[in-house]
């Protein structure tokens, strides 16, 4: 009986350790529904996570995919956002391939999508010695904000994958099965119960890691 009165306790500390880190998968192409036939090996992954500075963010590129080659970098990436507006002086960068940050309280965003609040853009460097490759990683840090302004919020698109968190642009990114290979890929917005259940399958190997 005490196990039972303590597992509502101990739900609430999960969920809140779950919220402080989260992990987006771009691995749907940007394109009309119709035209989906997953599953895509993921193009990247996007770690968000709270810190006493604000929200750092990780993005690194799946040098697996074979739909990279040696020419291959990130263009941009498109983050829907529902904080307070943001300067130039509330981004920090961390470091891995530069990038120039800039926020948006307009709707749009790239390939057709439109954010529900306002939005945040990451433009990647084109040349070569400073380009966001395959085998690179960049890490910055959105100052004084919550995850929850992140994650509290989606972008949407008709007839598109909706709704969604972000939205990636590679260049030069070719799938051997996919004629051509969509330059922009998406990360979903979980549904309730399968976000409930990656926190807990995360709760559950860490309390095991303990053990």
């Amino acid at each position: 009986m005490l196990r039972l009165r303590l597992l509502p306790l101990a739900l609430l500390f999960w969920g809140q350790a779950a919220l402080a880190s989260t992990i987006w998968t771009f691995d749907l192409p940007a394109t009309g529904l119709p035209s989906l036939n997953p599953p895509y090996p993921t193009v990247a992954t996007l770690t968000l996570t709270q810190t006493a500075d604000g929200v750092q963010f990780v993005l690194d590129p799946n040098q697996g995919s074979p739909g990279f080659a040696s020419q291959s970098f990130v263009e941009r990436l498109d983050i829907a956002y529902a904080g307070p507006k943001l300067g130039s002086s509330d981004f920090r960068r961390d470091g891995g391939a530069p990038a120039d940050f800039s926020f948006d309280d307009k709707a749009n965003l790239d390939a057709g999508y439109k954010a529900d609040d306002s939005h945040i853009t990451v433009d990647f460097s084109s040349k070569k010695s400073s380009a966001l490759t395959p085998t690179g990683t960049s890490t910055w840090t959105v100052l004084g904000v919550d995850l929850s302004d992140f994650t509290d919020t989606f972008a949407t698109a008709n007839n598109k994958p909706s709704p969604i968190h972000a939205i990636i642009s590679v260049t030069g990114y070719s799938l051997p099965d996919a004629k051509p290979s969509p330059s922009n890929w998406v990360t979903l917005v979980p549904e309730p119960g399968s976000a409930a259940l990656l926190a807990l399958g995360a709760w559950a190997l860490a309390l095991h890691r303990r053990r």
